[in-house]
């Protein structure tokens, strides 16, 4: 019996020993998968910060087409109606369309051209087949505001423009670049109380009673 218990001795040893070596290296695999884990959480953070930054970029670059196509609309319905304006009463005063009220602010989509003794058009209402323009999302809609032609030299500059406003950091490079890449007197930029940021785009402007 005792020979037999020795006979066996020698394999659990040998197990021992080696479930006493398996152990670190277990332990070595195992951290080595944690570290590969890590870097992969880390490889891919750092790739998403890269498609965010890169889907900014473009959502800013489409942002700067879009608004410059919706000031050349304006731009070229409101010289229109200005030209039918000053023919209209054979003046040949700079004229643009009237505000219904002139304290406010008047939405595209209501402006109108008077005619004389024709009904007026509609300039961004879609009966000629144009409509408001439609700014980036997150922008405030396009609204008119007209003093050029209610001039008064005590008052300062006098201007026709059209105004938009967003309160996000990527809506302000849009603007940002927007104003740089237009003519320079025709915009201007105004960060506002609220933090938001304001782009003007003027049609016409004059200063010290001088015309346009």
């Amino acid at each position: 019996m005792f020979a037999r218990s020795a006979k066996h001795a020698a394999p659990v040893r040998r197990l021992r020993r080696l479930g006493r070596v398996r152990a670190p290296a277990r332990g070595f695999i195992m951290g080595y998968i944690l570290f590969a884990l890590t870097v992969l959480g880390i490889v891919v953070a750092v790739l998403s910060r890269i498609n965010e930054a890169e889907a900014e970029t473009k959502w800013v670059n489409d942002g700067v087409i879009r608004i410059r196509e919706n000031l050349q609309t304006v731009r070229i319905q409101l010289i229109t109606c200005s030209a039918l304006l000053g023919a209209s009463d054979g003046s040949g005063d700079v004229m643009f369309p009237p505000q219904a009220d002139p304290e406010t602010p008047t939405p595209l989509a209501t402006l109108q051209c008077p005619q004389g003794t024709e009904p007026a058009i509609g300039l961004f209402d879609g009966s000629s087949g144009v409509f408001p323009p439609a700014p980036p999302r997150g922008f405030t809609p396009f609204v008119y505001i007209n003093n050029f032609n209610d001039y008064d030299p005590d008052n300062g500059e006098e201007a026709v423009w059209v105004e938009t406003s967003v309160s996000t950091s990527p809506g302000a490079a849009v603007l940002n670049r927007v104003r740089l890449t237009a003519a320079g007197p025709d915009t201007e930029i105004t960060t506002l109380g609220d933090g938001s940021t304001r782009l003007r785009f003027f049609i016409a402007r004059r200063a010290d009673g001088a015309p346009s």
